[in-house]
């Protein structure tokens, strides 16, 4: 039921029309987003590919350029002549051919820098000449696998590059070189052909790829016929845990292959930082709407709060409620609307009840003057000396408290007596009721500050009936009942206390309920309601409220089979309170 209410209420729906609103913003801001970062993926992608062609190419040139280089020199005639006509280059009767060779090979190496060394093995004798030691003795040269590859190519090209994986060590070669070995005559049908062999540094091709090494964290592997070669950043890769956070391009042209690998968090490095930036404003944005759509609820909340509390206090008796506010808003205008309708309301009531008040005392005056006091004291008099000519004084006692009693409630004039003489009034109606039933007994115990303050004309009156007659007359074995005055400060207070029946519970409750319910603003007693046995105890508390304000009550205490206390507190004037 809550959650119904929540989904049904004002802050719910403005809310929920905010964040759709934010919705299609937000919607085109993650797949602008992620466009864009797979845009710059291709073009990254395609770029690195370029960057890895042409580097390959130039790797391939090199390649090529070695192959020119080592046909140049087995198409020599007059290196090949020389070592077709040896059976040792080593000997003493070679040595002048050996330097010559050894002329046109460093002469080659110095033409081509990134030529290191040159030299030709004699493959009878496997000695030869190098560019670097000048004469090389290599007896166990065929038994290499590079030598034997070359052998088996029938006089192409092959580029080996020393490693322990392919034809295992080697005596001489350097695993720092890359080896392109070729025949030397490629026209011989020897068994035992020489070999020519130039070696390029592998740093060499580090210069070609090392323009491809922009972040520390980029590793470049080159490789030749899917045999390892160099990598620029080795350990690059090893300390990165997340291999799918890694980019690997390849790139083949012939034997040669390229590799780039590289972490995508440093490729998108500021791509990222746009995405979070991109993230964080549709969150504030998020943020934001939820917080106007509880600033724009709180605005119209706050004004329909004090509306509804308005009404409820209007609705409960409140005439005077009015909305205090400074809007000047539409919120406002209906405030002033509701102020003006409450203060209408508030004096068309007060009028109506004027005038029912002005129709019952029309009425009671009528009666009045219906009633002829002088008929009615003369008759009453003629009784009293009936009764007391035959000696029959309860008669003659009840009829001459009655004329006295009756002489003041009829009067004209006077609306307010004082407390001393409205007791003293109420003492012909007590006696009248004591000769009645003849079972109870009267105490009076007024302070003498409050024996002349000025109190309503017949006020205490429907009290003390009340308590004679719903009370003291039911109890069988009698009772007391006690009128008692004091003042507190400002305030008078009146008590009227009898040991009769007291009320039941239920009834009390129920009568506690309907005295509440009258104040200062709503002091009519409802005609829908009949009239009850503490119907006289009402009227006294809207007489009270009426007359004297809100700060007037009568409050009624009450315990069944030990009697009634009926308090009744009248706010007193600066003269009287004195």
């Amino acid at each position: 039921m809550k959650l119904l209410n929540r989904l049904h209420s004002i802050q719910f729906k403005l809310t929920l029309t905010f964040l759709l609103i934010l919705l299609p913003l937000v919607s085109v801001s993650v797949f602008a987003n992620n466009y864009s970062q797979s845009i710059l993926d291709d073009q990254i992608n395609d770029r690195t590919r370029g960057a890895l062609l042409t580097t390959l190419e130039y790797v391939d040139q090199l390649t090529k350029n070695m192959d020119q280089q080592t046909l140049l020199i087995s198409l020599n005639s007059s290196i090949v002549d020389i070592w077709n006509n040896v059976d040792n280059p080593l000997s003493p009767d070679h040595l002048y051919g050996l330097h010559t060779v050894q002329q046109q090979l460093s002469a080659l190496t110095n033409v081509n820098g990134s030529i290191k060394e040159a030299f030709i093995i004699h493959g009878e004798s496997g000695n030869g000449v190098s560019t670097m030691t000048g004469g090389l003795r290599w007896p166990d040269v065929k038994q290499e696998f590079w030598f034997k590859q070359t052998v088996n190519s029938n006089g192409g090209l092959v580029v080996h590059v020393p490693t322990a994986k392919v034809g295992g060590p080697s005596a001489y070669l350097n695993n720092d070189m890359i080896y392109y070995s070729r025949l030397l005559d490629m026209q011989s049908n020897s068994k035992e052909p020489n070999v020519l062999v130039l070696a390029v540094d592998k740093a060499s091709f580090r210069k070609i790829i090392q323009h491809l090494q922009t972040s520390d964290n980029m590793n470049i592997r080159l490789s030749y016929n899917n045999g390892f070669v160099l990598e620029t950043n080795p350990g690059a890769m090893h300390g990165n845990g997340n291999e799918a956070d890694v980019m690997s391009i390849k790139e083949e042209s012939n034997f040669w292959s390229i590799e780039l690998e590289q972490p995508r968090s440093e490729l998108f490095k500021l791509t990222h930082r746009l995405q979070q930036f991109t993230y964080l404003i549709i969150v504030i944005s998020i943020i934001m709407a939820i917080w106007i759509a509880w600033l724009v609820y709180v605005e119209i909340s706050k004004p329909l709060q004090k509306l509804l509390a308005a009404f409820k206090q209007f609705s409960g008796g409140s005439l005077n409620t009015q909305i205090v506010h400074r809007r000047k808003d539409k919120f406002g205008a209906v405030m002033n609307g509701f102020n003006r309708m409450a203060e209408a309301q508030r004096l068309l009531i007060e009028e109506d009840y004027e005038k029912e008040l002005r129709l019952a005392k029309s009425e009671f005056s009528l009666l009045q003057s219906q009633i002829n006091p002088h008929f009615l004291y003369n008759t009453l008099d003629s009784i009293y000396s009936v009764a007391f000519k035959n000696k029959i004084h309860e008669i003659s006692e009840m009829v001459i408290n009655l004329a006295r009693f009756f002489r003041v409630s009829l009067g004209k004039g006077r609306e307010t007596f004082t407390l001393e003489e409205t007791v003293q009034h109420l003492m012909y109606y007590i006696r009248v009721q004591q000769i009645r039933t003849d079972h109870f007994t009267v105490q009076i115990m007024l302070e003498e500050s409050t024996k002349s303050i000025q109190i309503l004309k017949l006020l205490l009156q429907p009290v003390v009936e009340n308590a004679i007659i719903h009370g003291l007359e039911r109890n069988s074995s009698g009772g007391e009942l006690r009128i008692i005055s004091n003042q507190a400060g400002d305030t008078l207070l009146i008590q009227v206390e009898d040991t009769g029946m007291g009320i039941p519970s239920e009834k009390m409750k129920h009568l506690s309920n309907e005295l509440s319910a009258i104040t200062s603003h709503s002091y009519r007693i409802s005609k829908s309601s009949p009239p009850d046995m503490y119907f006289g105890l009402k009227n006294v508390k809207s007489r009270l409220k009426l007359y004297y304000g809100e700060q007037a009550d009568l409050h009624v205490h009450s315990v069944e089979n030990e009697g009634t206390r009926v308090t009744i507190t009248i706010p007193l004037g600066k003269d009287e309170a004195r």
